[in-house]
């Protein structure tokens, strides 16, 4: 009996573990499997981290990681070395890349991307940084981005081509030149005294198209050329044309003189502007001296500047009628009188006259020339260069252009600290001089031998 006893217990013990096993299959089969873990995102490796490797040699990425940016180059406009190439943006103010791809790729502008690195080679072309031959394989697509570029001079750009070679600049206000008159790569950039390098690449979309004539900005991409640094285009779309206000003196509504300034002036105001000139020196507003009819509009009143002196100024006072916050460049048409003699500027609205003694104008030899300077604070006056040459002939009229400045940095470049500065920014104003002068032998600078009277037809004011 007691053997039969045991052996059930075994038997029923077995059997236990039997229904237990396949109670536990059960389970199994029932239960929610856990999901793969989805691995931590790849190690971000900055785009200045990858740029401080390199050297005139290919030198490999040891690092795995990746880099991510957004394209700053345009596709569609072809300004740049081939379809395998772009330019890759780390962030607004961060740093910026040359990528070349072993094949063309189709990643388009504001494109956001990640680069594997690791194994990959990077070096220095001629000044450029560049992640050279990277498989197309190792680029991923992460959506779209929007990169805000740095708004500067050609002057700060210089001083920091470096740093921000391969990254999205915006030069604003400035010219652009070329030889033929067309984009080009001999085209420039120039704001101001400063003139930058441009790179258009022979197969751009735009290349050989008519340059515009008046820009406010052009966005591009910053790139070396051995120690010179270049501007490449991103895309015509970007090149800004300037807004322009101009006066042509035509439609005057008032002339008197201000009693309550620190110097008594005439009030020249037009519908456009409020314009003043000094009642001693000028300028005054009159119908054309009878010397200079024939190349003028009969009827017309125009705004002289009888002298070269430094009182001899049309100044601009921004009242709510323009307000000039904001004022990127200025073009006045002008020409030289053709007056000789004693000759009488007198101003059609006033009682006083300003009288000067002419001598004939030399042809080819003495020099018209107009300017612009600007006041800061109570007694500092700071000339704008022009980008026109002098005129050697009386009884025409030309266009001079000034580029204003609109950075502190600028201003600061001309010797205005940055208080005054930052304060002119925010108001301000101009004053239009005549810098004409006698080149012909024998001419003393004595006041009397020396003046060239000018007449202003219209000013353009670009924004």
């Amino acid at each position: 009996m007691k053997k039969t006893y045991t052996s059930h217990l075994i038997t029923i013990s077995i059997l236990l573990i039997f229904l237990s096993s396949i109670a536990s299959c059960s389970k199994d089969k029932n239960k929610i499997p856990d999901l793969i873990p989805i691995p931590p995102d790849a190690k971000q490796i900055s785009i200045a981290a990858i740029k401080a490797l390199s050297t005139a040699e290919l030198v490999k990425i040891k690092d795995e990681g990746v880099i991510r940016g957004v394209v700053i180059s345009d596709a569609s406009s072809k300004n740049v070395d081939n379809n395998k190439t772009l330019f890759l943006q780390e962030g607004s103010g961060k740093s910026g890349i040359m990528i070349k791809l072993k094949t063309d790729h189709n990643f388009v502008l504001n494109d956001s991307l990640e680069i594997a690195v690791f194994d990959q080679m990077v070096t220095k072309l001629n000044g450029a940084i560049v992640l050279q031959d990277v498989a197309n394989n190792l680029v991923k697509k992460l959506g779209f981005g929007k990169i805000i570029p740095r708004v500067t001079s050609v002057r700060e750009l210089q001083a920091n081509k470096k740093d921000w070679e391969g990254s999205l600049v915006r030069i604003a206000p400035c010219e652009l030149t070329s030889d033929n008159g067309n984009y080009s790569g001999k085209m420039k950039i120039r704001d101001g005294k400063m003139t930058l390098a441009s790179y258009v690449h022979e197969d751009a979309a735009f290349n050989s198209q008519e340059l515009p004539l008046d820009i406010s900005s052009v966005l591009g991409i910053v790139r070396l050329n051995g120690d010179e640094v270049q501007l490449a285009p991103l895309n015509t779309q970007e090149i800004l044309p300037l807004k322009y206000v101009t006066d042509e003196f035509t439609k005057w509504i008032n002339t008197s003189v201000d009693n309550n300034s620190t110097t008594i002036q005439f009030m020249l105001q037009t519908e456009v502007a409020d314009w003043y000139g000094d009642q001693k020196e000028g300028a005054v507003k009159q119908f054309a001296n009878a010397a200079d009819l024939l190349f003028t509009k009969s009827g017309k009143i125009y705004p002289y500047l009888p002298k070269d002196s430094s009182s001899s100024t049309l100044r601009l006072i921004p009242y709510e009628k323009l307000k000039l916050k904001g004022l990127k460049a200025v073009e006045i048409t002008f020409a030289a009188s053709k007056s000789v003699g004693p000759t009488i500027f007198s101003d059609v609205s006033a009682d006083r006259s300003i009288g000067v003694n002419l001598l004939p104008f030399n042809t080819g030899i003495d020099e018209v020339k107009i300017g612009i300077r600007i006041p800061i604070g109570l007694n500092e006056w700071h000339r704008i260069p022009s980008s026109s040459a002098p005129i050697q002939e009386a009884g025409k009229f030309y266009t001079a252009k000034f580029i204003i400045p609109s950075t502190l940095e600028d201003l600061i470049a001309m010797g205005i600290s940055p208080a005054n500065g930052q304060e002119w920014l925010e108001n301000p104003k101009i004053a239009i001089i005549n810098l004409s002068s006698r080149k012909t032998p024998g001419i003393t600078t004595y006041y009397r031998d020396r003046y060239i009277p000018i007449l202003i037809d219209k000013v353009k004011m670009g924004f």
